[in-house]
C-alpha cells in the first residue's frame, strides 16, 4: 500500500509537471498582455479545479489592487465595483507582505474582507493567494476560490499555484515591457509626424520685400511643440507676419496649428486688417477646436510703400522695436486673450512707423523661457539687453540672439521650441 500511495503521489506530480509545462507554453505564446492575463487565469480555473479566479494588479499611481481578471458567477461585478487597499483584506496582505497564503475556512481568517461576498451573495469558503513577483518585486497578486469538487485546497494545490503564478508573473512582465516598448515606438513615430507636420508649414525662404531684410530661426524641441511663422505675400507692398504658439505638444498640437495657419492664409486676403482677420479666426477656432487647446499668435501687416506696421495680438509676446539711434521700445498695444477660447472677441489693432535702420524682434516664449542648469529663465531683460547692443542688421541680430540664448543654456535640454523672426528697414534705400 506505500508503495501504492508512493507512485500515485508520483504520478501525480509528473502530470502536475507535464501541466505546468502546457501552461508555461501557452503562457508564453503572447505578448499581449490583456490576452495573457485571461490565459493565465482561464487556466488556474480549470488546473486547480476552482469555481472562482481573480488576478489583481497594483496600480502605481494609487497603490491600490485593481481587478484585472476576475473568473466566476460574479466577477464582472468584482472587476467593475471593486478596489483594494495594500493590506486590505487577504488579497491586499499577501500583495503588502509578499507571501502566499492557503486558507481552508477565510471566514476564520482575521483579514478576510467580507464586502465582496455581502455585495455579491457569493460566499467563499478555501482560498489561495499567491503573490506575482518579479526580481523580488511585487507587481500584483493571483488567487483561486473554492474547490469544485467541495474539498479544500491543500499544500499540493498551494504547490502548484506557486508555481503557476511564477511564469505568469514572468509572462506578465514581458508583456508589460512589450506594450511599454511599442506605446514608446508609437511617440516616436508621431512626433515624427507631428515635426514633418510642423517643419512643412514653415517658410522655406524669406520674403523679398523692397528695402526690408528678414531673417527667421526655429529649433523645434525633444517634444514637438507648436511653434509656427509664416510670411503672406499680400500685394505688392504689403506683407502678412506671423508668429505663434499653440498649447500642447505632439501630433494634436502639430494638426492644430497646421489648420490654423491655413486658415489665417486666407483670411488675411478676405478679411480688411488684422483685427477683423484675428477676430474671424478665433470664431472659427473655437466652433471647432478640441477642448483645451488654444494658440496664443501676433499678425503684422507690414506695408513697405508707407513703411508702417499694423499689429494684432492675441495674447502673444510683444514684439521689441530696436530703432535705429539704439533705443528699444516693446510694442504691448491693446493686444487680447489667445485664440480659441471664447467667442465674438473683438481685438484691437495698433499701427508703427519704422524707420531706416529699424529692427522688429517677434519670437516665442521658448526664447524667454529658455532654462540653464541653475533652472534660471533667460527672460526678458537679457533678451531686450541683446536686441540693444547686438548688430544693426536682422540676421546678425538674429544669429546674436540665438547665441546668447545657447550660451545660458549650455548643455540643458531644452523643452520648448524657440521661434524668432527678425526684420527690418534698410538703412541706406
Amino acid at each position: 500500500m506505500a508503495k501504492s500511495s508512493s507512485v500515485a503521489r508520483l504520478e501525480q506530480k509528473i502530470k502536475r509537471l507535464h501541466t505546468l509545462i502546457d501552461v508555461n507554453s501557452l503562457i508564453s505564446s503572447s505578448l499581449n498582455l490583456d490576452q495573457i492575463l485571461e490565459n493565465v487565469m482561464t487556466i488556474s480555473k480549470q488546473v486547480m479545479n476552482a469555481d472562482a479566479s481573480s488576478l489583481m494588479l497594483i496600480d502605481e499611481k494609487t497603490s491600490e489592487l485593481v481587478y484585472q481578471v476576475a473568473l466566476g458567477s460574479v466577477g464582472e461585478k468584482l472587476k467593475q465595483e471593486f478596489r483594494l487597499k495594500m493590506g486590505q483584506g487577504i488579497a491586499g496582505t499577501v500583495a503588502q507582505e509578499g507571501q502566499p497564503l492557503l486558507i481552508a475556512d477565510v471566514y476564520t481568517h482575521p483579514k478576510f474582507f467580507r464586502g465582496h461576498d455581502e455585495a455579491t451573495g457569493y460566499r467563499t469558503r478555501s482560498m489561495i493567494a499567491v503573490p506575482l513577483k518579479v526580481r523580488d518585486r511585487i507587481t500584483g497578486i493571483a488567487q483561486v476560490i473554492n474547490r469544485l469538487d467541495g474539498e479544500v485546497f491543500d499544500e499540493d494545490d498551494l504547490e502548484l499555484f506557486i508555481a503557476l503564478c511564477s511564469m505568469a508573473a514572468i509572462a506578465i512582465e514581458n508583456a508589460k515591457m512589450h506594450r511599454s516598448l511599442m506605446e514608446r515606438q508609437r511617440l516616436v513615430k508621431d512626433m515624427e509626424f507631428a515635426r514633418t507636420v510642423q517643419e512643412s508649414f514653415l517658410p522655406q525662404h524669406a520674403p523679398k520685400v523692397v528695402n526690408y531684410t528678414f531673417s527667421s530661426h526655429y529649433t523645434p524641441a525633444q517634444e514637438v511643440g507648436g511653434d509656427f511663422y509664416d510670411f503672406i505675400p499680400l500685394d505688392a507692398a504689403r506683407t502678412g507676419i506671423v508668429i505663434g504658439d499653440v498649447s500642447g505638444k505632439g501630433v494634436p498640437a502639430a494638426l492644430y496649428m497646421a489648420k490654423l495657419g491655413s486658415d489665417l492664409r486666407t483670411l488675411a486676403f478676405t478679411e480688411k486688417n488684422p483685427a477683423a482677420a484675428m477676430g474671424r479666426l478665433n470664431d472659427l477656432l473655437v466652433e471647432r477646436s478640441r477642448r483645451g487647446m488654444f494658440a496664443t499668435l501676433l499678425y503684422l501687416e507690414l506695408d513697405s510703400g508707407t513703411d508702417r506696421i499694423s499689429m494684432a495680438n492675441a495674447g502673444h509676446l510683444p514684439p521689441l522695436i530696436r530703432r535705429a539711434g539704439g533705443t528699444v521700445e516693446k510694442v504691448s498695444g491693446t493686444g487680447g486673450a489667445p485664440l480659441g477660447i471664447l467667442k465674438g472677441m473683438q481685438f484691437g489693432q495698433d499701427t508703427t512707423a519704422l524707420a531706416p535702420g529699424d529692427i522688429v524682434v517677434l519670437y516665442t516664449d521658448g526664447i524667454v523661457e529658455a532654462m540653464n542648469a541653475r533652472e534660471e529663465l533667460y527672460g526678458f531683460d537679457r533678451l531686450e539687453d541683446v536686441v540693444r547692443t547686438g548688430p544693426a542688421e536682422p540676421d546678425a541680430l538674429r544669429a546674436a540672439i540665438i547665441a546668447g540664448v545657447n550660451r545660458f543654456t549650455g548643455l540643458s535640454q531644452q523643452h520648448d521650441d524657440m521661434t524668432l523672426v527678425c526684420f527690418g528697414t534698410l538703412q541706406e534705400r
